[in-house]
């Protein structure tokens, strides 16, 4: 075989493994884009629950075999159980209306089919139509699963208050 030809053979070999190697790390990123914006939809979905507080809108947020656990509270185990708290809740406080729910996540990491974020929140609300308006901060850490259509529910939230520190 003449010299040329190994060199073209090697080139095409390189020229193969350069192809391969870009394609996987497009693959990589459009799967992270596609993540992304599945994880943004759940927090639009988020927000669009917990200001109309509605309980079956909540619940449909939530992997089955979800944990929460809430300032001031036992931990809640399974989503039928926050979804039955949920709406225990709305039944004891009928009149409270969400007037804001303002989520700021700092950081998404996604490992697989997980995601973990954390960040603050903003919220404000109202007892009855004529209590004054009462707001508070919180700090959030949660943990998200990727479902089998794409979609992306909360597996693990935990929640406190923050403290009056402007969040980074």
């Amino acid at each position: 075989m003449k010299p040329w030809i190994y060199a073209v053979l090697i080139c095409a070999v390189v020229a193969l493994a350069v192809g391969v190697w870009w394609l996987q790390g497009w693959r990589q990123s459009n799967a992270r884009a596609r993540d992304l914006a599945a994880i943004e939809e759940l927090h639009r979905k988020d927000v669009a629950a917990t200001l109309a507080g509605d309980p079956e809108a909540l619940a449909e947020l939530w992997a089955d075999d979800a944990v929460r656990l809430e300032h001031g509270g036992p931990a809640e185990v399974g989503k039928q159980l926050i979804f039955h708290n949920d709406k225990k809740q709305k039944a004891e406080h009928p009149e409270t209306s969400i007037l804001s729910y303002e989520p700021e996540i700092v950081e998404i990491k996604l490992v697989g089919e997980w995601a973990f974020e954390w960040g603050y929140f903003k919220s404000s609300w109202k007892p009855t139509a004529e209590s004054p308006v009462q707001s508070f901060r919180g700090k959030l850490l949660r943990i998200l699963q990727r479902q089998r259509d794409g979609s992306w529910k909360f597996s693990h939230v935990a929640w406190n208050l923050a403290d009056e520190q402007p969040s980074p």
